[in-house]
């Protein structure tokens, strides 16, 4: 049964876990916060507005958001699942030391959920151009509806890429500064 309240949950711990460093704690800064925002907020709501205002068409551009939202999702969903399997395997060493397998189980924790915080908004994506090309009413203001709705997930999602990659920075910089 599909549980909404897991898929809110998953949103928030996202958001915290792009918020916090690879100790689990905040990352302080009001420019930091502010760039937070820009990125999560202000610039999908302007990609929104702008694709309302010019009339941008959700079907012009459904096959390309298709095809790139369906591979990038499914290659999330298998970086979540070698992510538990990284865990374990990190757990069975016999040198490990425990405040490093501590800060590493963190960081894939942190991964892990915006991983899934990416798929979800995969989906919503692919959702909506389902149901955009489904929905052939010819009416302007559903399209553009439709559009804006992709258009301000999208640039979440990407930006969410861009938070991801900086979760897996603090990874390797972690690893690299754990064995020289």
């Amino acid at each position: 049964m599909l549980d909404f309240n897991v898929i809110i949950e998953i949103g928030k711990e996202a958001k915290k876990s792009i918020k916090t460093d690879s100790d689990g704690n905040l990352i302080p800064g009001k420019l930091k916060q502010f760039i937070f925002h820009f990125f999560f907020s202000i610039i999908p709501l302007l990609a929104a507005s702008t694709a309302w205002l010019w009339e941008v068409k959700l079907s012009n551009l459904e096959n390309y958001i298709g095809t790139g939202i369906a591979i990038f999702t499914g290659l999330f969903f298998s970086l979540l699942l070698n992510i538990s399997a990284k865990i374990r395997i990190e757990k069975e060493n016999v040198n490990m030391d425990a405040s490093n397998f501590q800060a590493f189980k963190e960081n894939m924790r942190q991964i892990s959920n915006i991983t899934q915080y990416i798929i979800i908004l995969g989906i919503l994506v692919l959702l909506i151009v389902l149901i955009n090309s489904l929905v052939n009413l010819n009416c302007v203001y559903i399209e553009k509806s439709f559009t804006s709705i992709a258009l301000f997930l999208l640039i979440r999602y990407f930006s969410c890429l861009f938070f991801m990659l900086q979760r897996f920075h603090f990874v390797l910089r972690d690893e690299i500064s754990n064995i020289l």
